[in-house]
């Protein structure tokens, strides 16, 4: 037995999350009964939208049987995608996705350095002289929002 994270969303934009009890070697997964009381009220009044259960860093969907209860399939994951071996960049963890982020934000920082040092040593300023500055300051704009779209990745 071990204890993953399930996060429930409904279609009313309602998001609960709770730990859980899995059981490896049945895959079943067994809710607490706050939880269980909470979805069915909540599914009384609204839709469930999705159903997961994250295990390591591996996203399951949370299925019910009335004969079983709910279990997962260990074998859909829809977790880290591989190819050649090597990780897919948009399947990284919460964690790396944050890296990241700070990365482009670093980056859009040295692009904009950059720019102001290009414009501090050039000569005479003309159309081809400022080609480079622009470019980089446009450059830093676009790293920075990309920075803070990652930034904001919340964990499950």
């Amino acid at each position: 037995m071990e204890i993953v994270v399930v996060e429930l969303c409904y279609e009313g934009g309602t998001v609960l999350t709770d730990r859980v009890l899995l059981n490896r070697e049945s895959a079943q997964v067994i809710l607490p009964p706050r939880l269980l009381s909470l979805m069915e009220i909540l599914d009384r009044s609204d839709q469930r939208r999705s159903f997961m259960a994250e295990c390591g860093s591996v996203r399951f969907p949370v299925k019910h049987d009335w004969e079983r209860g709910y279990f997962i399939d260990l074998n859909m994951g829809s977790g880290r995608k591989r190819f050649l071996g090597v990780k897919w960049a948009i399947s990284s963890t919460a964690e790396q996705r944050k890296l990241n982020g700070r990365f482009a934000h670093m980056l859009s920082a040295c692009a904009l350095v950059g720019a102001c040092f290009e414009i501090g040593t050039a000569g005479a300023l003309s159309w081809e002289s400022l080609l480079e500055p622009v470019v980089l300051c446009l450059l830093s704009v676009a790293l920075f929002i990309v920075g803070h779209r990652y930034f904001a990745v919340k964990s499950l």
